[in-house]
């Protein structure tokens, strides 16, 4: 008979006896293997603990080099590169009014213009002319008749055509009288043509090698403007809140931080239809302040991410621990304008003594040698401009010797005098930035050798010295920075011509050598013809001294140290730092190698 599987297991299942006489052989056994390989090879443990010990130091000294190399790779392997968006803050001095470019004046007013209106031709990296709304131009061989082409992809920021008939009509303003506009005595003897929508041609009455420089300007909007009235154009609300820009950045708003308004902030948004390319940057914010001192401070409690064109005291106090400071040469010189017809300048032996005992190296040191000496009328690559055409050195022994063979003889004070008349001069300057300190310097050096100042010598506000200093010719000596800009041309500044009530010639400087010079090498589109006439008009610059050069000034630029701004280069104009906004950046990201 077959069993069910049920009844063999209960006929097999083991006894109570039978199972614990089982677990006490399992234990005896287990005890005694537990005696043989563990408890007698303890010593062998403890003699090879120092084996074990190395071997376990080995892999955690593996581990911290692994995790090491992990860190140095990652680090090698990203990059910090300027990030895109975000609002830049830079900070510039004086007052912000009218933000239209043919009008634009301060500091503040042609940083905000340079933002938001692109001009016919800029200044690129090098300090040469590239087109910004022009495609291609050219001078006929005559020197008279220029001809410019737009680019096609030229648009204003409401998506409106940037023509030759914006063209036209900005410089139709500009030669209007009733605009007012600076730039008048310049245009207003230029015909200004439009050939087609996108050909202008300018026809000048003389031959003028150095035109395309008159170029760099920004266009206004025809048909935002076509109603106003010329005479209206400065109060126009569009001056201030311009609703149509075609720059790198289009107006957002312009508003008074302060009850005294003298701080203001114009808002600019990046233009997306800008005719080199959108900037990477969402925003831009220019912060103008009435005063220098608020400059630094704005610096400092990070109002602002960057300043320009901080004093030489300001520049001293800046942590360059947490900012970062580059100087760019300009296409400027600060001269001190000795008044060629004045009683005690129309003497050359005079200006000549006034020359030789100006230290050149002293006045540099004032700006920790950041500035370069100026060494005449003419900059260092500017065609004409030759290494050995030089001042006289500093010598003050020699500088005596000139005032002694004039007849300026010293009395017991030290001071010098002639027929009773003592040596004195009337020397004036601007009040603001760094003039106090040179024009101090200067007089302290002309002091060694007698020289005396008039009580009448004054320090006055920027916005009077044209109306009250300039016009009237009211100094002996003037301490003033002119733009020379990158083209030798200096006819504004040293031809007679220009000795009006609103000319330039700041030394009422007549050489009929000298103008000649001028004429002719404007005139030439040869350079070779053109350097050699600037050769000889700067030699017989040197020997008339007609002023004294004293420096060549710099744009000294800080910024915070994550912020990506241009590469410090030789710059025609202050604005000039622009030229490649759309590559700034507010701040900075980790670009780390994608897997």
């Amino acid at each position: 008979m077959i069993k069910s599987p049920i009844s063999q297991l209960q006929e097999i299942a083991p006894s109570k006896r039978t199972i614990k006489g089982h677990l006490r052989r399992i234990e005896r056994i287990s005890l005694r293997h537990a005696h043989k390989f563990i408890i007698q090879r303890l010593a062998n443990l403890r003699e090879v603990r120092r084996h074990a010990l190395g071997w376990l130091a080995l892999v955690l000294l593996l581990s911290a080099l692994a995790l090491w190399q992990t860190n140095v790779s990652a680090a090698q392997y990203t990059t910090e590169v300027p990030a895109k968006g975000g609002v830049y803050t830079e900070g510039v001095y004086g007052t912000v009014d009218n933000l239209n470019p043919i009008f634009a004046a301060t500091p503040a007013e042609r940083s905000a213009s340079r933002l938001l209106f692109a001009n016919l031709l800029t200044y690129d990296q090098n300090g040469d002319l590239v087109g910004e709304l022009a495609q291609h131009w050219q001078m006929d061989n005559t020197g008279k008749v220029f001809t410019l082409v737009l680019k096609s992809n030229a648009v204003w920021s409401d998506g409106a055509p940037l023509t030759a008939q914006d063209v036209l009509f900005t410089f139709n303003l500009i030669k209007n009288a009733d605009t007012r506009s600076p730039l008048y005595a310049s245009w207003r003897n230029v015909s200004v043509d439009k050939i087609d929508d996108a050909t202008v041609r300018f026809t000048l009455p003389t031959a003028y090698a150095a035109f395309a420089n008159s170029l760099v300007l920004g266009i206004l909007p025809e048909h935002a403007l076509r109603n106003v009235q010329p005479s209206e154009l400065r109060t126009e609300p569009f001056d201030r809140a311009p609703t149509v820009t075609s720059g790198p950045f289009t107006f957002q708003a312009m508003n008074a931080v302060d009850a005294a308004q003298t701080h203001y902030v114009v808002r600019m948004a990046a233009n997306k239809m800008y005719v080199l390319g959108a900037p990477q940057l969402d925003g831009f914010q220019l912060h103008a302040y009435k005063d220098r001192d608020d400059l630094t401070k704005a610096l400092r409690s990070q109002e602002v991410a960057a300043i320009s064109d901080p004093t030489l005291a300001q520049i001293k106090s800046i942590d360059t621990q947490r900012f970062t400071m580059t100087n760019s040469p300009l296409d400027n010189g600060v001269y001190a304008f000795l008044k060629t017809d004045s009683d005690m300048l129309s003497d050359v032996h005079v200006r000549q003594a006034l020359q030789m005992a100006t230290n050149y190296s002293a006045i540099t040191k004032l700006f920790a040698n950041t500035v370069q000496p100026l060494e005449g009328p003419l900059l260092p690559g500017q065609l004409g401009y030759k290494a050995d055409i030089k001042p006289p050195a500093f010598d003050l022994a020699k500088a005596n010797q000139l005032l002694d063979a004039a007849g300026w003889t010293r009395d017991k004070t030290g001071h010098r005098t002639k027929n009773g008349v003592p040596l004195k001069l009337r020397i004036v300057s601007i009040s603001t930035g760094n003039y106090p300190t040179v024009t101090q310097e200067v007089m302290d050096e002309w002091s060694k050798i007698g020289v005396q100042f008039d009580a009448s010598s004054s320090l006055v506000k920027a916005d009077d010295v044209q109306q009250n200093v300039i016009a009237p010719r009211a100094y002996d000596v003037l301490i003033y920075e002119i733009a020379i800009g990158s083209d030798p041309d200096v006819y504004a500044y040293w031809h007679s011509s220009q000795t009006t009530e609103n000319g330039f010639n700041l030394s009422d400087y007549k050489s009929p050598k000298v103008d000649d010079e001028l004429d002719t090498a404007r005139a030439k589109l040869d350079p070779a013809l053109r350097e050699a006439k600037y050769h000889l008009f700067t030699q017989q610059w040197l020997t008339d001294a007609p002023a004294v050069g004293l420096y060549r000034p710099s744009l000294t630029y800080v910024q915070n140290k994550d912020v990506t701004t241009f590469n410090a280069h030789n710059l025609v104009d202050p604005a000039d730092r622009y030229f490649d906004v759309r590559y700034w950046a507010a701040g900075q990201a980790t670009l780390r190698p994608t897997r």
